[in-house]
């Protein structure tokens, strides 16, 4: 036979079953095989311990030039591929760490010069499941055209699939129904079955990988009880329809015990025979397909809409499932092929993408309502709060200039008249006043503990007030109340660090970072802002005054600083009962 657009190569072929894979080089060149074509499919079936021997001979009628052309394997989920080129050898498939140089086939390229006859042997092995496939040549720019193709395909797939992960995780953190983790199983299993079933994984991401072949069967099968389960919630069958939830839980609870088997022996007894776990596992996908088909069915009459969608959605999955089950016993010639499993897969997610959507838009509406009544809330509580700190604010002006002030001016009469004694005692009541007035300005919930909410109080309210500027807290393992003295110190000191980043350091982002340990609390703050030499501002911005206070609770203190890369201070300070 010619090949067609590739040099007018002349082509021949056979193939030859090799069992129990003993047969060498040597002793296949004097076998006889039987012929095959271009593009014939050649069905092997099921042989663990079995290799099939091909004999190509290419002939180049040019007495002139050069022939080049590719020789393609159209399946690439081969176990091993070697092909045997004179004293070159090539080996390729998913048990080796060599790559095709094309996504969309396992090819070799020939070179054949004027007027040359070429023998190229080649030898396939199939350990894992059923073994199909045929061979083509095809050109170098054709080859990329269609790898480019499929790359792009898949790469699209993937990155809507995440897309709709990412918006159904955000309706489970809203909703904390089921549904949304059934879906996001199935889809996080789909994009992993596409990424393997079309090479992508192997080609593009770990092409050392030895165990792709068991791997896409494993996925496959996680994938369709991922899709029963998710169907089964969708449909809320446990509430509608018992008996078909039990009956499906109970097949993929039995597929999934065959999967742990499967992985089980292979791994301790890899010559196992795999055959009937695999027919056992066909029959009883089967048999789900049979009774979700059923179920959605019978749900037009309880829930129209959601039954609509479920036939829409996964049929094509469920044909494309089914064809190749029927394939595989050879009730039909040909299976649909992966190709069309992504673009059932693509129509699926869109048309999911619709409904979730629209759920995501209810949520959404649902929830502004929700949100602005708490708004109103909130606003009439800033409106109390507000009265309330401005009524503290004349208190604490009145108890300056009534107590502090006249106080202040009674001591120095005291000193003028050499009373020292009254002096001191009135020294004393109005230190008794000040610590009285500084209660008042901390926050009361610090009373009881609540650095954070507190802390996160004033910090909304610097946000609010502050341009260019940011303030970030995070929290880790840290409580809500604290039963510790330092709790108002440490308040003070992140207002104060808050305070230098933004008036010294012009920093565009403060971030602080409260961490709980067992033995240890650690609290940090960042910024990004002009920084300063530490050891020229040592005694600058009350930073010794903060190392006191820290010190005193038998803490660390340190800062790390230098001009134009902001500045860090660490701070731990340990738990009291340690």
């Amino acid at each position: 036979m010619k090949a067609a657009g590739i040099q007018k190569i002349t082509t021949r072929s056979g193939y030859i079953l090799d069992k129990g894979s003993k047969w060498q080089l040597t002793a296949i060149q004097k076998k006889e095989f039987k012929f095959f074509r271009e593009k014939q499919d050649l069905n092997i079936g099921y042989n663990k311990y079995d290799a099939v021997w091909c004999y190509f001979s290419f002939k180049n009628p040019s007495s002139s030039q050069t022939a080049k052309t590719w020789l393609c394997f159209d399946n690439y989920h081969i176990d091993s591929l070697t092909f045997f080129d004179y004293k070159k050898i090539r080996l390729l498939g998913d048990r080796t760490a060599n790559q095709s140089p094309f996504l969309s086939t396992l090819a070799y390229e020939i070179e054949i010069e004027p007027g040359e006859e070429k023998i190229v042997w080649v030898r396939l092995k199939k350990q894992t499941s059923f073994f199909e496939f045929s061979y083509h040549l095809d050109n170098s720019v054709s080859l990329e055209t269609k790898s480019s193709r499929k790359i792009a395909l898949v790469a699209f797939f993937i990155g809507i699939a995440f897309f709709l992960l990412m918006i159904n995780g955000i309706l489970y953190l809203m909703t904390k129904k089921r549904l949304y983790i059934y879906y996001i199983g199935y889809s996080l299993l789909t994009v992993l079955y596409v990424m393997i079933s079309t090479n992508f994984a192997k080609h593009l991401l770990f092409p050392q990988f030895l165990f792709f072949s068991e791997a896409r069967v494993f996925t496959g099968a996680l994938w369709y009880i991922a899709l029963s389960y998710f169907l089964s919630c969708f449909l809320r069958l446990k509430e509608n329809q018992f008996f078909k939830y039990k009956l499906i839980s109970i097949l993929c609870g039995i597929n999934l015990l065959l999967v742990f088997l499967s992985i089980f022996f292979l791994v301790i007894s890899p010559d196992l025979d795999f055959r009937p776990f695999f027919v056992l596992g066909y029959i009883i996908f089967m048999l789900a397909i049979v009774t979700l088909f059923w179920a959605a069915i019978t749900h037009l009459k309880i829930e129209r809409k959601q039954a609509i969608y479920a036939l829409l959605a996964f049929a094509p999955q469920l044909i494309w499932g089914a064809c190749l089950i029927l394939k595989t016993f050879e009730v039909i010639p040909k299976s649909l092929g992966d190709q069309w499993m992504v673009y059932a897969s693509l129509y699926e997610v869109f048309l999911f993408g619709v409904v979730l959507s629209r759920n995501y838009v209810e949520v959404f509406l649902r929830n502004s309502e929700l949100m602005q009544e708490v708004i109103r809330e909130k606003e009439n509580s800033l409106s109390a709060i507000n009265t309330v700190q401005l009524r503290e604010r004349r208190n604490i002006a009145n108890i300056i200039h009534d107590n502090v002030g006249s106080k202040i001016a009674y001591i120095l009469h005291l000193f003028d008249m050499k009373n020292s004694r009254l002096a001191k005692e009135t020294i004393t009541e109005l230190a008794s006043d000040i610590r009285d007035i500084s209660h008042k300005i901390l926050p009361k919930a610090l009373d009881e503990g609540a650095l954070l909410s507190s802390l996160r109080s004033q910090i909304a309210i610097l946000n609010d007030g502050i341009e260019n500027t940011e303030i970030e807290l995070f929290c880790y393992d840290f409580p809500e109340r604290i039963n510790e003295k330092w709790i108002y110190d440490i308040y003070l000191i992140a207002l104060e660090l808050i305070n230098n980043a933004i008036k010294h350091g012009k920093a565009k982002l403060v971030t602080i970072e409260f961490y709980g340990y067992d033995d240890h609390y650690h609290f940090q703050f960042t910024d990004d802002g002009l920084g300063f030499n530490v050891d020229e501002t040592e005694k600058g911005f009350g930073l010794e005054n903060i190392g006191e206070r820290i010190h005193h609770y038998k803490g660390d203190f340190e800062i790390s600083s230098a001009v134009g890369q902001g500045t860090i201070v660490l701070i731990d300070i340990p738990i009291k009962n340690n």
